[in-house]
């Protein structure tokens, strides 16, 4: 039986060698499960996803690395030609050593009231694009752009017992966080003048921006749990020197979620978890030249499933599957969206995906300093079918009180 159980373990880490990640949360627990993430409130990355569901947790902390889908050409150089297009490959951040999501929830309550503080470095996406700008005046350029984007994000969480009598609406907690937001941009020109060297176009910005979140369990018996989550993180305007019908600057886009988690059996060995995911990505980007498509808004549905098996006494592993309808920021595949006059030059399998993932959790139980159990461990998952084919993310967490 055991042997059986360690399969999915062995099947994790056989696919983690090929590597990949692009969307817009962090953790691997909640990538594993489709990136339905809003209602949890047992995982440090809710500092991001939702931030009111840090206020039952325990003192812990949470370390996640991921790749992300880039787009660009193999060569600096290339001829300009209706063939080339930026490629989708898996790529880290930029350094290479920064995590996606760096996080500490802090449990500062009492018995008879949930509180927490919490803080965290989070950088749940980045754009590697490829455009080719087009202007009669101007000349054909192709360039790729980076841009990198960072969060800074503190928060506060209070929770409590609603009721104690009926199974309906017994606990409901509230969040609220707010962020240092900053975002480093570069272009590079694909195809500099014979004998030039590539021009550099470089620009940096910060912004504010915070969060808000609620959680509620909607019901709750000895065999059942449902919980409602639903967070807003709020989009972040930066006043760059460029300009942004020449060179195709972003803002971070505003975010909106909401999802239900779903617990079954006794000790809720399972959870089952639906999403829908909201991203203003077409008011986070300038307007397109009139003859030109637009970037648009985009509406994702996610859902996932965990099982928990306790192998002994002292270790647990959790399997875990999702599968999400990724809604991408064009309507066209065959005529992607522009930034001023720079069109995008991807190559893309559409405007909406079906991407499936798996994921694994090995734990293990510890004592804190006062004699009471605490579990840490490490999680792994992956992400198929998307523009780049296989995608990953590794978490460690660890639980101190």
């Amino acid at each position: 039986m055991r042997r059986f159980l360690l399969l999915p373990v062995a099947l994790g880490l056989a696919l983690a060698s090929v590597a990949g990640a692009q969307d817009f949360q962090v953790g691997a627990r909640a990538k594993a499960m489709g990136g339905s993430y809003t209602a949890f409130g047992d995982d440090p990355v809710s500092i991001w996803n939702n931030p009111a569901g840090t206020a039952g947790q325990p003192t812990q902390l949470a370390l996640t690395y991921q790749t992300f889908t880039q787009y660009e050409f193999a060569d600096v150089g290339m001829q300009i030609d209706s063939a080339v297009v930026g490629e989708p490959e898996p790529g880290l951040l930029e350094p290479p050593i920064t995590p996606a999501f760096l996080g500490l929830v802090v449990q500062v309550g009492t018995s008879d009231l949930d509180m927490a503080l919490s803080l965290a470095y989070v950088r749940p996406f980045q754009i590697k694009y490829v455009y080719l700008f087009d202007d009669p005046g101007l000349g054909t350029l192709l360039t790729q752009t980076d841009q990198q984007f960072s969060r800074i994000r503190a928060g506060f969480a209070l929770g409590t017992r609603l009721s104690k009598s009926s199974p309906f609406l017994t606990k409901a907690s509230v969040g609220l966080a707010l962020d240092y937001v900053y975002t480093s941009y570069e272009e590079i020109d694909q195809n500099p003048s014979p004998g030039s060297e590539t021009l550099f176009y470089r620009d940096t910005e910060s912004a504010l921006g915070f969060g808000l979140g609620l959680l509620a369990t909607v019901y709750e018996d000895d065999r059942f749990m449902a919980d409602f989550g639903v967070a807003f993180n709020s989009g972040a305007g930066f006043s760059f020197d460029l300009d942004n019908t020449i060179f195709p600057v972003w803002d971070w886009p505003a975010l909106l979620s909401g999802g239900l988690a779903l617990y079954f059996g006794e000790g809720y060995p399972l959870r089952v978890t639906v999403d829908v995911q909201w991203l203003g990505w077409k008011d986070a980007v300038g307007e397109p030249d009139p003859s030109k498509p637009g970037f648009e808004n985009t509406l994702t549905y996610a859902m996932g499933a965990e099982y928990r098996f306790r192998l002994d006494e002292t270790y647990w592993l959790f399997g875990r599957a999702g599968l999400k309808s990724f809604d991408t920021p064009w309507g066209d595949e065959d005529r992607l969206p522009a930034v001023g006059l720079s069109q995008l030059r991807i190559e893309t399998r559409g405007d909406r995906m079906l991407i499936a993932s798996l994921g694994v959790g090995f734990y293990w139980s510890h004592k804190n300093p006062a004699g009471a159990s605490r579990l840490s461990g490490v999680d792994l998952a992956m992400e198929l079918f998307g523009d780049a084919p296989f995608l990953l993310g590794l978490s460690y967490t660890h639980q101190f009180d």
